[in-house]
């Protein structure tokens, strides 16, 4: 590939931006590493403005492995893993009566083995919440979460992005762990903090552009919310 090629390759993934609706962005769901990956890159493309865009994406190998700098070899296998179990995936969106499960996928993801190709199809409800956004919808730059080896950290990092104006959140325990797919999970406070918080605070404050710190919030003596203030980091903050 020459230097010019490159070049504009580069500028592309760096430009690349993805956009949810807020009530997306606040939905229950859980997802791999892969699927989560997968689920970016196919939304980043779209142009979250246009009411009737084209549901049905396709990801190469070679884009996957420079999005999340990958070699081929581990990006072929994430493609794949990742198109096989997200068809069998669903997401709960809070609605006024009573909560909403739809699938991300219209049908089971093709993957085309001999051209490195995986084409994702949104599901008519979930494009919904990726595209025709006029507003009450969050967007962020995907260079910003690609270096994510964790899916918790992704998940945080877009709940908390959606309050940069004021860089302050402040979410109750049993919220935040149903938000992060671990409501069955971790039912003691010290360790939802050792094994989802604290690693994930740690991840972004050194591979994303936020820093954050974290504050709990107790009713009585035990922890009911946490806070989160954050700031962007100059050096990786770009405007969308």
């Amino acid at each position: 590939m020459c230097m010019v090629e490159k070049n504009k390759r580069l500028s592309h993934m760096n430009n690349l931006t993805v956009s949810k609706s807020n009530k997306l962005n606040e939905a229950s769901y859980r997802l791999t590493l892969q699927e989560q990956r997968l689920i970016l890159a196919c939304i980043a493309p779209l142009d979250s403005r246009n009411n009737l865009p084209k549901k049905e994406v396709t990801i190469t190998a070679s884009e996957y492995a420079e999005y999340f700098q990958l070699d081929m070899k581990n990006a072929y296998r994430e493609l794949y893993k990742a198109a096989d179990g997200l068809y069998n995936r669903s997401i709960k969106l809070k609605g006024v009566d009573e909560d909403i499960e739809l699938r991300w996928v219209q049908k089971k993801v093709l993957k085309t083995k001999g051209e490195g190709t995986v084409t994702l199809l949104f599901s008519d409800e979930i494009i919904n919440y990726i595209a025709g956004l006029k507003s009450h919808f969050t967007s962020y730059k995907m260079r910003h979460v690609a270096e994510l080896k964790s899916v918790y950290s992704i998940r945080l990092y877009e709940l908390l992005i959606q309050f940069k104006k004021t860089g302050e959140r402040t979410i109750h325990i049993e919220e935040l762990r149903e938000l992060l797919g671990v409501d069955d999970k971790y039912s003691q406070f010290r360790d939802f903090n050792k094994w989802i918080i604290k690693p994930a605070i740690a991840e972004l404050n050194t591979k994303s552009d936020l820093t954050i710190q974290l504050e709990t919030v107790k009713k009585g003596r035990k922890i009911h919310a946490i806070t989160f203030n954050f700031t962007l980091n100059d050096q990786m903050k770009m405007d969308i």
